[in-house]
């Protein structure tokens, strides 16, 4: 079998491999921010994006430093907004910030699993 001259190792390649899983969930993530205009998360999330795109591991850290603390990403709750002054829940709410937690827990998982192997 001949060797893939870009990879030198397996644990090279599964690096690949979950990097570009990252980049497609973090594309995701963006999506789902920006249509609920929270336009400070979604360029944050394209942020990290284009730095892995670049193949510069910065995303990843970029990544994790908007989970944890207070006012970051875990954090956020989707689908709020004001009528006429008074707090109420946008249509399919629940169904949003079930997509919106699902993307963020899998960007976690992944972003950890790519610092851990550095």
């Amino acid at each position: 079998m001949a060797e893939n001259p870009s990879f030198h190792s397996l644990d090279e390649f599964k690096m690949g491999q979950m990097t570009e899983q990252l980049i497609d969930v973090l594309d995701q993530l963006a999506t789902v921010l920006e249509s609920d205009g929270a336009t400070h998360w979604s360029q944050w999330m394209r942020k990290a994006k284009a730095h892995l795109m670049n193949s510069d591991y910065y995303g990843v850290e970029y990544f994790l430093s908007a989970l944890g603390g207070m006012g970051s990403l875990n954090d956020l709750v989707l689908g709020q907004h004001h009528v006429d002054g008074v707090w109420a829940w946008k249509p399919g709410y629940v169904e949003l910030n079930t997509r919106f937690d699902a993307l963020r827990s899998e960007a976690a998982a992944l972003a950890t699993a790519i610092k851990r192997a550095q």
